[in-house]
């Protein structure tokens, strides 16, 4: 292992244990220790608020440079092999993390914390190292690693999860929860395996007509296919199960299993929304009063004004994908309601205006006074979880692909 290598493994290892050890302790990621230059912009720019929380104050001030070891390092081998995009791996790779942070930090599912420490493992390990055994072929030509720390993360954490959530089931006696884990949405599953296969067709159509399309249009042409689709659905199962036909006809019994393991994926992942459901609607929420509610506080729901009426929405990440997907529109998962928003489950949590604001509700008899309060879920440990098996492994969703694709 040369130096280099060593060194990202080290303070990529020193960040992910102090990170996991505050999230899972108070909740909080301190950026001291994932980005000490950010910390000391805030602190110069008086941004920086100190916080109440049961540590050392000399464990919140430890420094640990991830973000500006992975921009040095990559810069360095850039530089030295006269490679522009090396060179610009580490910035590339924080802002690569930043932006499928921020995409999970908008859909309500991870706090500004876990945003943070995803972009400095990204700029870490931009690039996959040579302990990799299994990567995209995007993520070797490209600084898009961060993809695959990503995933590492969700799917790493996933037995664990559904475990939990299915022994939260079971021990309320919850049978209906639990068939909605199982079965429900689970013909979506099928249907978007047969998007995915009309895609293919076209692709495999194209090929035989002496046209190849690049990876990235390949890509984009994929995520259109399913937006369209997901809009006029009867539409797309009929191409999709033309799709199908015509592929099994060329390639015969293969295409129809490749199939079958693409719906098996696919509801995999429909079964970890729902379980993450399960946890945001069981297992980490509580029922309280307004009285009950404090500053900080995150909601599980989401409280507005439409109309003139107060109007309560406790649609999960998973309802709210499978509305973006059969409207075509994205925006569904940043602004799944229409009005006046008076507080909703944001990172930052609950402010005292607003807190106020849900008050006067109450008191004026315009809204029962029961609101969903979200208890903390640390995802810190999962993501570093995600880095570990990045550097010394791989990319497990490619690996699920290409095992989809029986290769």
């Amino acid at each position: 292992m040369d130096p280099l290598t060593i060194l990202i493994l080290l303070v990529g290892s020193f960040m992910g244990i102090l990170t996991s050890y505050t999230d899972l302790k108070t909740g909080f990621i301190f950026d001291n220790h994932v980005f000490p230059l950010l910390a000391l912009v805030e602190r110069l720019r008086g941004l920086e608020e100190e916080e109440e929380v049961p540590l050392n104050p000399v464990l919140t001030k430890i420094p640990v440079p991830a973000v500006e070891a992975g921009i040095l390092i990559y810069l360095y081998l850039g530089l030295k092999s006269g490679n522009p995009l090396v060179a610009l791996a580490g910035i590339i790779g924080f802002f690569v993390g930043l932006v499928l942070g921020l995409i999970l930090y908008y859909a309500g599912a991870w706090a500004s914390g876990d945003v943070l420490v995803l972009a400095g493992f990204s700029a870490l390990l931009p690039y996959p190292l040579h302990y990799a055994r299994v990567v995209a072929p995007y993520e070797v030509r490209y600084p898009l690693y961060p993809i695959a720390v990503l995933f590492n993360s969700i799917l790493a954490v996933f037995p664990f999860l559904f475990a939990y959530a299915l022994g939260v089931l079971i021990a309320r006696k919850k049978t209906k929860k639990l068939r909605q884990v199982l079965f429900e949405k689970a013909n979506l599953s099928v249907e978007v395996a047969l998007w995915l296969m009309a895609g293919v067709a076209v692709s495999v159509l194209l090929q035989r007509t002496g046209w190849t399309l690049p990876a990235p249009v390949r890509y984009l042409l994929t995520i259109v296919t399913i937006l369209i689709f997901g809009k006029y659905r009867r539409v797309g199962d009929g191409i999709g199960l033309a799709s199908l036909a015509y592929l099994t006809y060329l390639l015969g019994l293969d295409a129809a299993y490749s199939f079958l393991k693409l719906a098996v994926v696919l509801y995999l992942f429909k079964v970890f929304f729902s379980v993450v459901r399960v946890l945001r609607e069981e297992a980490l929420v509580e029922e309280v009063t307004v009285e009950e509610l404090g500053e900080w506080d995150i909601l599980g729901e989401t409280i507005y004004i439409e109309d003139g009426e107060v109007r309560r929405d406790r649609s999960g990440f998973f309802e709210l994908l499978v509305r973006a997907i059969r409207e075509g529109d994205l925006s569904v998962l940043t602004s799944p309601v229409r009005g006046e928003v008076i507080a909703s489950p944001t990172a930052e949590g609950l402010s005292r205006e607003q807190i106020e604001k849900l008050k006067a509700l109450v008191e004026e008899g315009k809204i029962e006074n029961r609101f969903l309060r979200k208890k903390a879920m640390p995802f810190a440990p999962s993501i570093f979880i995600g880095f570990l098996i990045a550097f010394f492994w791989g990319d497990v969703f490619w690996w699920l692909v290409l095992k989809t694709a029986g290769l």
